[in-house]
Order: structure tokens, then sequence, then C-alpha cells
């Protein structure tokens, strides 16, 4: 029988919870623009995905997302929607961020 310390078993967690996250592109959707974000959608092959939001983000709020993978190219189209009627249209480098910050005219990510 083998005895794992906490030490080891904290370590174990951490490095499982690492690897899962590692294989997927999820950062923070920052809202500082003056109006809801409604939708937000990636394009593939020239088609829209679905809304990747269940619910609005409030002017100020952040909301945690997660596309569920890494696969496929690092730079993809992205629209974001707003309450106003606007939107913003823009190829977006998804990998190695962890927020993306949409602003009235604009977005930017690091």
């Amino acid at each position: 029988m083998k005895f794992v310390t906490v030490g080891t078993a904290v370590a174990l967690l951490m490095a499982s919870a690492s690897l899962a996250s590692a294989g997927s592109w999820v950062f923070n959707l920052e809202n500082k623009s003056e109006s809801q974000v409604t939708s937000f959608r990636t394009q593939e092959d020239g088609n829209w995905s679905q809304n990747w939001l269940p619910e609005n983000v409030a002017p100020g709020e952040t909301f945690d997302m997660d596309f569920g993978s890494d696969e496929g190219e690092c730079t993809v189209r992205t629209r974001i929607d707003f309450t106003d009627g606007t939107y913003i249209d823009a190829d977006i480098n998804y990998c190695d961020i962890t927020v993306i910050t949409v602003r009235n005219k604009d977005v930017v990510w690091k």
C-alpha cells in the first residue's frame, strides 16, 4: 500500500487542474463599454458560431469564458454585439491570452 503525503496530494491536484485547462482557450471577457454585450461569436469556414454567452454582460462586468478546446488557428474572426445595435468585428489571437476587453469602438486583448 502506498501513502501520499498532504503536500504530494496538493501538488497532484494542482498539476491535474493545470492539465485540465491546458488544452482549452480560457479567458475573461471584460466589458468596459457603455452598453451591454449581447453576443460573442466566432467564425469558422465563413459561418458564425452560436452565441458563446448564456447572458448579457453589463458594463463594468467580467465574464469567464472557456472555448473547451485550443485546436485550430490562434487567430479567429470574432464578432461582439451590443444592446445599442453596434458591434465589433475583429481578428483576435486567442493563444496565450487571459483577458479580452471590449470598449465602445474596439477590442483589445492580453
